[in-house]
């Protein structure tokens, strides 16, 4: 049979948490209901099993050092508090998940995947700056040509020509 039922203000009165984050929690599934009420022990099992490690290390660390400290205490400068223990798994945790990203993006960059960006801005800015030059340069060579071609056509054919040899340039 299942244990006692409770509201969802007194279960979240009992964790010492706010009645909305359980509302949260039951609007997520992560706590079932059963005829409107709680059953405390099965909520603490879903939500344990849903916890991220350093949440349980936390919460351990809590307990352990709970009945030893009394509760006016200030924090204890001792360097084997369970609480930097905490700090330092969850320091760690997060270097290691630094480490792993760190190496993804290091992966694919030497796969071709991913290529710096400011290597991108410049190597752009270079071919912008030849296309330019090339297209700016044509006036200058063409014009003595140009100004002795009567016929329409054979103009066209003229800057047509000059325009695919720049165009060819550019792209060797």
């Amino acid at each position: 049979m299942a244990g006692e039922r409770i509201t969802q203000a007194e279960f979240a009165r009992r964790n010492g948490w706010s009645k909305q984050y359980v509302a949260k929690l039951v609007k997520q599934g992560r706590i079932q209901l059963e005829g409107g009420k709680i059953d405390p022990v099965a909520a603490r099992q879903a939500i344990a099993q849903l916890a991220e490690p350093s949440t349980v290390l936390r919460e351990r660390a809590q307990e352990i050092s709970a009945p030893s400290r009394p509760a006016t205490s200030v924090p204890s400068n001792n360097p084997t508090d369970s609480r930097k223990a905490v700090d330092y798994a969850a320091a760690r945790t997060m270097r290691e998940a630094f480490r792993a990203k760190m190496a993804r993006l290091d992966y694919e960059e030497r796969e071709g995947k991913l290529v710096d960006a400011k290597k991108v801005r410049e190597d752009a800015f270079q071919q912008a700056r030849m296309i330019r030059d090339g297209f700016l340069g044509i006036p200058d060579r063409m014009a003595d040509v140009l100004a002795a071609e009567t016929n329409p056509s054979k103009v066209r054919q003229i800057l047509m020509d000059e325009l695919e040899t720049v165009l060819e340039k550019l792209s060797d």
